[in-house]
């Protein structure tokens, strides 16, 4: 019975997913990772100073079925970048820059593409 309810495709589209080899996903999401670097890359401004820069310091970890995007450990600072911080003197704040997020929303549609793209075929 057909009830146009759209469930039934879900429920198709489920188990086809499911169905997915774990290395075709593996690959698809460090690949999504890899773009996603290149773009962050381009958002990051170089420091002023003369040593390692922020966007020299991103990276993509594999661990057992997870892929993220880091930065090294001692680049703890990306952080107060992103979102802002009080000035060290106490008096105002800095304006964080929301180079992740803005670079998350401009490429969602081409990572979410990059994702799903073997994985449908």
């Amino acid at each position: 019975m057909n009830n146009n309810n759209g469930f039934a495709q879900a429920l198709e589209d489920i188990n086809t997913l499911a169905r997915v080899d774990s290395n075709v996903s593996q690959r698809n999401l460090d690949k999504a990772a890899k773009y996603f670097v290149r773009k962050l890359e381009g958002k990051i401004k170089k420091s002023d100073r003369n040593t390692k820069h922020l966007r020299d310091s991103l990276k993509v970890v594999i661990k057992d079925d997870h892929v993220s995007v880091q930065f090294e450990s001692d680049k703890f600072y990306w952080y107060m970048v992103e979102h802002g911080h009080r000035k060290s003197n106490g008096k105002g704040r800095v304006k964080g820059q929301h180079f992740v997020r803005n670079t998350i929303d401009q490429e969602i549609e081409k990572i979410k593409d990059i994702m799903m793209g073997q994985l449908i075929d």
